[in-house]
C-alpha cells in the first residue's frame, strides 16, 4: 500500500475498529472520530466530512424511533402483546411460541430493546402463574380485581405486576440504547430471588425458565431483520447501497421486507424448534403443568388485558399513524409496480420523507377529544407526542454510530482503499459465490458476538461492496446477507441488547446460551445463505452486475491505471521516492 492516502485511511479504520470493538471510548463517541482523522490527515474535507452525519437513511431512522416512542408512550405494544398470547394458548409450548411470535412481531416496529424489556417482564410474571404450586385460584382471583392475597406467592405476583407496568411502558430509551451500540449492561428492573425462587424449582421447571427467556431474545433479534427500520444494520446496509449506487441500489422498505421477512419467520420458527429439541428433547415436553396452572395463566393474561381497558383516543391515532407510515414506506417504490414517489423528480424523494412528516404530525394531533374550558384535560400530555418525552428516550447515539459509519465509508472511497482491498481480493475469485457469501455470513455473525453489531456491519460493508464488483455480481449480494447476519448473535449476553436483557435475570448462565445459541447462529446463517442464493437471486437479479456497478468499476480501474502510469513515470525520473 503505497499511496499515502490510502495508508492514512487505513490507519483511521483500523483505530476505529479497535475501539469500537474494546470500548475504550464510548461507541458513539467513536464514531465521531472520522470528523476529526480524516480532515486533519487530508484524507477528506470537513464539510464532506460532517455532511454524511446527515444521510437521508439518518432521518428515516429518526422519524421511525419517534412513531415507536409514541406507541411505547400510549401502551400499544403492551395491548398488542397480551392480545396475541391470549391467542395462542396457554399451554408451556404455546406460550413459548406464543412470546415469540408476539416478541417478533413487535421487532419488527419497535427497537428490539424496548420490546425484549417489555415481554421478559411478562414473561416471568406468567412463569409465576404457571410454575407456582403455591398461588391458589382465589388469590389468581382477588390479584385480577385488584385486592391484595393472603399468602407470599400472591404478594410476589402482585410485585411482579408491578414490574410489568414501570419498566415496559415507561423504561427510558436512552439508558438501554447505549447497549445497543456496544455497552454490555442494561439497568433495568428485575425481581428480587424472594419474589421468584428460581433455585427451589424442579429441573424441568428450571428449563422451562431458561428456555423462556431465550425465546424471548431470540424472537426480538430475528423480529429486527424483518423491516428495514427494525434494527441499525438494516439501515447501515442500506444507506452505504444507496451511497456507491447514487441511490439506486433497489433496497426499498417493499423490497427489504419481501425478501427479509421470510427469512426471519423462518428463523424464529427454527430458533423455537432448536429450544424445544435442546431442552426437552424429542418428547411430550412440559410435564410439570397441569390444567390447574394453565387456567391460572389465562386468568393472569386475561385480568392484566382488561386492565388496559378499551382502546383509547390515543392509541387509535397513533395506530393510524403507524398504519400511514407503513402504507407510505411500502408504495413510494416497491419496484415492482410505479410507486408514489414516481410522481416526483427522481432522487427528489425517499423513505426519510414520510418518516419525518408522519413524526412531525405526532406533535401536533391532539390525545383526546375532550375538553375542559377550551383546554385539554390534561395539558401535559395535550398531544401524541412533546419534546421533553421525545427527548428523554431517543437514542440518539444510533445515530452518531451511522453517520460515522457513512463518514468512515466515503473516506475509504474517496482515498482509494476500498479500491485497494478489492484488489486484494482477487484470490477469493475461484470460490463459489454460495459458499463465499456462507463464509462471509458466518464471519460477521461471530464478530457481532463480542462486539456491536451496528460497528461491524459499518466496517464491513465498504469491504463487502469491493468484493461484490471484484468478483462480477451485484454488491448488495453480499451486503445484505451480511447484514441480516449481524443480528444473528445469540451465544453471548453481550452480543445483542436483547441477550443483555434476558440474561439479566439470573435464570441462565454462559453455558446455557452457548448451549443453545451455536445451534440458532448456525441454522440462521444457513437459512439467510439459502435464501440469498434462491429468493434474493430470483428477486434482485443479484447474478447481473448493475450499470452503477460497472460504472464505478470502469471508473476505479482507470483510476488505478493512471496512478499506476504516474508512479512510473516518477520512478523513471527520480532516484526514488520513497
Amino acid at each position: 500500500m503505497r499511496n499515502s492516502q490510502q495508508s492514512k485511511c487505513a490507519y483511521g479504520l483500523i483505530l476505529m475498529a479497535f475501539y469500537w470493538t474494546t470500548e475504550t471510548l464510548p461507541v458513539p463517541i467513536t464514531a465521531l472520530l472520522p470528523v476529526v482523522l480524516f480532515p486533519v490527515m487530508g484524507v477528506s474535507k470537513i464539510g464532506t466530512m460532517s455532511a454524511k452525519y446527515f444521510n437521508p437513511t439518518i432521518f428515516n431512522l429518526i422519524g421511525a424511533l419517534t412513531v415507536a416512542i409514541a406507541i411505547e408512550r400510549w401502551g400499544v405494544h403492551k395491548r398488542f402483546a397480551l392480545r396475541l398470547l391470549l391467542m395462542t394458548g396457554t399451554s408451556p409450548t404455546r406460550l413459548i411460541l406464543g412470546f415469540m411470535l408476539t416478541t417478533f412481531t413487535l421487532s419488527m416496529w419497535l427497537l428490539n430493546i424496548p420490546t425484549t424489556a417489555m415481554m421478559v417482564p411478562i414473561a416471568q410474571a406468567v412463569l409465576s402463574q404457571l410454575l407456582s404450586p403455591k398461588s391458589s385460584p382465589d388469590n389468581t382471583q382477588l390479584m385480577a380485581e385488584g385486592r391484595p392475597g393472603n399468602d407470599t406467592t400472591s404478594k410476589a405476583v402482585r410485585d411482579d405486576v408491578k414490574i410489568i407496568d414501570m419498566p415496559c411502558v415507561e423504561m427510558n430509551l436512552d439508558t438501554v440504547a447505549d447497549n445497543d451500540i456496544g455497552s454490555s449492561t442494561v439497568k433495568m428492573a428485575s425481581t428480587k430471588p424472594e419474589e421468584f425462587d428460581f433455585d427451589a424449582l424442579d429441573p424441568e421447571s428450571q428449563k422451562i425458565c431458561k428456555a423462556t427467556m431465550l425465546a424471548v431474545c431470540y424472537a426480538a433479534n430475528c423480529g429486527g431483520v424483518a423491516t428495514l427500520t427494525g434494527t441499525g444494520p438494516n439501515l447501515v446496509m442500506k444507506g452505504h447501497a444507496d451511497l456507491i449506487s447514487d441511490g439506486d441500489s433497489g433496497i426499498t422498505f417493499a423490497t427489504w421486507f419481501v425478501f427479509s421477512f421470510p427469512v426471519a419467520l423462518i428463523s424464529v420458527l427454527l430458533a423455537w424448534l432448536c429450544l424445544q429439541v435442546v431442552f426437552f428433547g424429542i418428547r411430550p415436553v412440559f410435564r410439570t403443568s397441569t390444567d390447574g396452572n394453565r387456567k391460572k395463566v389465562k386468568q393472569y393474561i386475561e385480568s392484566q388485558y382488561q386492565q388496559l381497558g378499551k382502546l383509547s383516543f390515543a392509541e387509535v391515532a397513533v395506530l393510524l399513524h403507524l398504519a400511514a407510515l407503513i402504507l407510505a414506506w411500502f408504495t413510494i417504490d416497491p419496484e415492482f409496480f410505479p410507486g408514489w414517489g414516481s410522481l416526483f423528480r427522481k432522487g427528489y424523494l425517499g423513505g426519510a420523507v414520510p418518516a419525518m412528516l408522519i413524526a412531525s404530525l405526532l406533535f401536533v394531533f391532539p390525545s383526546s377529544r375532550e375538553r375542559d374550558d377550551g383546554k385539554f384535560t390534561d395539558p401535559s400530555r395535550r398531544t401524541l407526542l412533546d419534546w421533553k418525552t421525545l427527548n428523554g428516550k431517543f437514542p440518539w447515539g444510533v445515530t452518531l454510530l451511522l453517520g460515522g459509519g457513512f463518514a468512515l465509508a466515503h473516506a475509504c472511497k474517496e482515498s482509494g482503499l476500498s479500491l485497494w482491498l478489492a484488489h486484494q481480493m482477487a484470490v477469493l475469485t475461484g470460490v463459489p459465490n454460495w459458499a463465499l457469501v456462507f463464509i462471509v455470513c458466518l464471519i460477521v455473525s461471530l464478530c457481532t458476538e463480542v462486539t456491536s453489531n451496528n460497528a461491524i456491519c459499518s466496517l464491513f460493508m465498504p469491504i463487502l461492496a469491493d468484493l461484490g464488483k471484484g468478483v462480477g455480481v451485484n454488491p448488495v449480494f453480499f451486503m445484505l446477507p451480511a447484514a441480516i447476519s449481524t443480528s444473528f448473535a445469540f451465544m453471548l449476553p453481550v452480543a445483542t441488547p436483547p441477550n443483555t436483557i434476558a440474561f439479566s435475570y439470573g435464570y441462565l448462565r454462559i453455558i446455557d446460551m452457548v448451549k443453545v445459541g451455536w445451534l440458532v447462529n448456525l441454522i440462521c446463517v444457513t437459512v439467510v445463505s439459502i435464501a440469498v442464493n434462491t429468493l434474493g437471486m430470483a428477486y434482485f437479479r443479484f447474478d447481473v452486475l448493475p450499470e452503477w456497478a460497472k460504472l464505478a468499476e470502469m471508473t476505479s480501474l482507470n483510476s488505478s491505471s493512471t496512478n499506476h502510469s504516474m508512479i512510473n513515470d516518477t520512478l523513471s525520473g527520480t532516484t526514488s521516492v520513497y
